[in-house]
This record gives structure tokens, sequence and C-alpha cells, in this order.
């Protein structure tokens, strides 16, 4: 398959194993405001869970920001909507029983230190990656061996087809490390890389990328500092500087951004965006994210009850008034159609707010042997999706179930008192979740059918759906990119009305920033691209 064609067959869109804030919503305001730390330095303001910085072992939200702009992959998304596109690559090509990517790096590719990068440099990297065993280990999971016949060559052997992997290259787990440099401080792509790898603490003080920037400070929970590397190969922004304060409340950073101490605001809420709607030094972005909220019922009777009767999960769906809920979650929340977010490729879009009917429900729930409804726990954690709290959304279903009948008594549960082990335990008989992206591509959503990590999560085994599991395996090995939407499409259907999952939300992300700054668009990959931000 030739590189056009595997083009068109990858999607963009995000991360994180964590989740990031959507793409590209309407600017408020565009008047000029003055620089705050100097008209080439960008001060940033975003929430904590910097757990570390080694590339190989990431897998949180916003250290994917620092990452991308500081290291580079393959292949990147330069959109929120298209696909993973050439970074470091150059050409490259599958082969026809898809077993095996070929890629060519561009000419003249430079680390920081000032270092040529080979085909030995992204192979290193990417093994090291996989060896590591460690959150974003999975990435690789397909890849069996890398070969390297020439200095610009990367020859990727894969276990099986994977329609995702120029995608999953695009992750920042793949980013190319200057082996030269992490060599001496320990680093390791032997297959014991997990124990013997010993560069994690040297990776946390400081970058050994090719990117636009280098981190030269470091002070855990406070502040990162970005500098412009001195030897970039590609083309630079004139932002030589930035300033990353790790910092969590909402309300300090509007503060902050609006006396002209920050430029760009991450942590915002729909509240303090409100308090800077009339501030004309302000930009205010609100865009969907590739992070959704759902409702899960769990197939085993002995722990889902009433719930795990198909019938009644197709009242359910019935009952609930997303339209409510988008109110709930703020301007540029949408219901995705089915189990793949609007915006990823091969999306059948968004299911129509009007979906609902209320009299059909109770029908469908007499037909379920419930004519009076019933009483049913629902289980809810202390998280918050993008700043939506789940506990809200969990109080808009039991007023929406309420209205045929079902009784709904919300439990709360702390994540880390019990309810995060109990969810990935698949022991939770109904909830209220949501699922932030893994890796830009609609491949992640396939752990929601039938025997997937997701789907195993509501009991949900493929031997009780076999069809629906087999879908999987199609996506996955799709040759091209008709077969790919089609199976994608098939995917949706079988789950647009059937299953034990209901996609409720698919969350905005608002985001601020300084009027003096163009090119903030918010990525699921990296919440803000420092790679594109300039200075007018």
């Amino acid at each position: 398959m030739k590189k056009r064609l595997l083009a068109l067959v990858l999607s963009a869109a995000m991360v994180l194993g964590l989740v990031a804030c959507g793409g590209s919503g309407d600017a408020e305001k565009s008047t000029g405001a003055a620089a705050p730390s100097g008209s080439n330095t960008v001060v940033l303001a975003c929430g904590s869970g910097f757990d570390t910085m080694d590339p190989g072992q990431v897998y949180e939200k916003y250290p994917q920001m620092v990452l991308n702009a500081t290291y580079e992959t393959l292949f990147k998304f330069y959109s929120n909507d298209g696909a993973a596109e050439p970074l470091l690559a150059d050409t490259y090509e599958l082969s026809e029983d898809g077993l095996t990517l070929t890629v060519t790096l561009k000419d003249g590719l430079k680390f920081a230190s000032g270092n040529d990068m080979t085909s030995a440099d992204v192979a290193f990297s990417i093994m090291r990656a996989k060896n590591l065993k460690g959150n974003p280990s999975f990435i690789c999971d397909t890849i069996e061996s890398i070969d390297t016949p020439d200095d610009k060559t990367v020859v990727f052997h894969l276990t099986e087809r994977d329609s995702a992997i120029v995608s999953k290259l695009a992750y920042s787990a793949c980013s190319v490390l200057d082996s030269a440099v992490v060599k001496e401080q320990g680093a390791t792509d032997a297959e014991d890389a997990s124990t013997a790898d010993a560069a994690q603490s040297y990776l946390d003080t400081t970058s050994a990328g090719s990117g636009m920037y280098v981190m030269t400070s470091y002070t855990p929970d406070s502040e990162i500092v970005l500098e412009k590397n001195p030897n970039y190969w590609g083309e630079a922004t004139n932002v030589d500087k930035y300033i990353i304060k790790i910092q969590d409340d909402a309300n300090t950073q509007m503060m902050t951004l609006s006396k002209g101490d920050i430029d760009i605001a991450l942590n915002m809420t729909a509240d303090t965006m409100d308090e800077l709607k009339d501030d004309s030094n302000v930009v205010l972005l609100n865009s969907p994210t590739k992070t959704v909220s759902f409702i899960m019922m769990n197939m085993d009777e002995a722990i889902g009850g009433p719930v795990s009767n198909p019938k009644v999960q197709q009242a359910i769906r019935k009952a609930v008034d997303y339209a409510g809920i988008q109110t709930i979650c703020g301007e540029g929340t949408v219901t995705p159609y089915s189990i793949i977010q609007d915006g990823f490729f091969g999306s059948l879009g968004q299911r129509d707010a009007s979906y609902r009917n209320v009299e059909e429900a109770k029908t469908l729930l007499a037909e379920a042997g419930y004519p009076d409804g019933f009483d049913v726990d629902l289980t809810v954690c202390d998280l918050a999706m993008e700043g939506i709290a789940l506990t809200d959304l969990a109080q808009s279903v039991k007023a929406n179930l309420a209205e045929i009948g079902i009784n709904v008594n919300i439990v709360s549960n702390p994540w880390a008192a019990g309810y995060g082990d109990d969810y990935r335990d698949g022991k939770l008989g109904f909830t209220v979740m949501y699922w932030g992206t893994d890796y830009s591509d609609p491949n992640v959503q396939l752990e929601f059918l039938a025997g997937g990590i997701v789907g195993l999560r509501a009991g949900w085994t493929a031997e009780m759906d076999p069809e629906n599991a087999a879908l999987y395996k199609k996506a996955t090995s799709a040759a091209t990119d008709d077969e790919r939407i089609e199976a994608l499409k098939e995917v949706q259907e079988a789950t647009y009305e059937n299953g034990p999952f209901i996609m409720i939300a698919q969350a905005p992300c608002p985001l601020a920033y300084s009027a003096r700054l163009d090119n903030v668009m918010f990525f699921d990959a990296y919440t803000v691209d420092l790679t594109q931000v300039t200075i007018k």
C-alpha cells in the first residue's frame, strides 16, 4: 500500500491515556495585549500530572505537550480531523500483506546535541519503548522487530495487520531519542529494559530529542522551562522560550491571564470563561474533544441486575436526555452516533439529540418485564471530565430514568478508595464514567466491543456476542481505506442501539489565551502544539 492510500486509511485526533480538549473553536476576542514575560517568551499554565518526562514512560495528559515540543516522531497530527502525516519520515510504504512498513527518513535531521539522526536512533527509541513495558508500551505491541539496512531506512516487521500503525507511530512513546546521549545515561533497548534501563532520572531533568525546543529546567509540581533548540533542523517559530506553570486552580489561571501574567490557560471552566468574556485582551475557545462520557451497564446479571437485560439497556438509551446533558457539559458538546467519536476517521457523526423517546423507553421497559420500573444503584466516582463532574452527569441520568419508572440511587465511591479498582476489574453494575483516547485513531474505540478491554469491564465477553467481537479484527486488519470505513461503519451500527455502553456526551474543553498570540489551537494529541504557536 502506497503512502497516499495509507494516509487516507489512518485517522487523527489524541492521546492520552488520559484526555485533552477540543480543536478549532471560534475566537470570541482578538485585540492586542502586552507580553507578560518579554516579547519572545510565552507563559502557559496547565494542570498537574507530570509523573515523568521519559518518552518511553509518559502516559499522562500534559506531558504530551512538552514531549511534542522537545522530541519528534516519524509521523505527526497537524489537525484533529486528519490523518497522521510525515514529520521525520520522508516517504513510507506498507507491503501488500500489511506486515512490513518501510520508512525513509528526511535528509538533514539533527538532535539538539548536534548529532545526526539515523535509522539506528529510530529503531533504538521504539524498541526501548516497547521493552520498557511501561504504561504506553502497548503502542508497540504489533511491532515484532525493526531493521535498519542503511542510515535512512527503517523497516518495521509487524506481528499482524495493524490499520492504526502510522497513528501509533505518531504517539509520544515513539519519540526518537538521541541514542548516543541516552545510552551514556544508562538507556537500553534490550528485552530486559524494564529492569536494566537507568535513563529515566536523566530524561526527567532534560530532553534528548530533535524537537524545536529543549527542556532546560523542570521543578516538579511547579515549573518547566523550554528554550529554543539551537540545532533545530526545521523551520522554527518566533517563540524563543516557554515557561510552563503547573497550576491546577482555574480561578488562579483566569486571574493571572486577565492580568497578563500568563499567556495561555489550559484549566479553564465554563464559569472562568464567562468571567473573561468581555476581556478584549483574551481569546476564548470551546471545541469538542475526543473525550467521551458513557453509561456502563454490566452484562453479568449477578453484578448488573436488571440493567444487564438488553431490553432494559435499550430503554435506558431511549430515556437519556442527550440535549440536556449537552447543556450541562457546555458549549461545544456533541453526542457521538455510537462508540466512535464525531471527527474520527470513519465516524458516522453525531446521534440526533431528538433520539430520546420516553414513551418508547417505557414500552421497552415493559417488554423487558419491568412495567413498573425497578430500583438500582448507580455508582459514581469523584473524577471530572474536562471540568465536568461525573456526579453532575449521574444526577441528570437519575432524573431522566425517573421519568420511565427506574428509581436510581446514586452511590458515591472515590476513585482512590475503590472505584478505580472495581471499574477495571468489572465489578461495577451500573455507572457513569469517561474515556480519553490512548492514541489518535478510531481503533482505540474498538475496546468497547465484546471481549475488548472496556467491554470486559462491563462483563461483555466475546463468547456472549461473537459477531460483535469479530468486528475488532475486521477493523484492525483492514487493508484499504474502503475496507476500513466499511468495518468501522459496521462497528457503529452494531452498537447504535445495542450493547452495555451508551455514549452520552463528547466533551468540550474551554481554553483561553492572550490575544498577542496566533495559532493557539487545541489538539487531542498534544493539548496545544507549542511548535505552531506564534507571537503577533
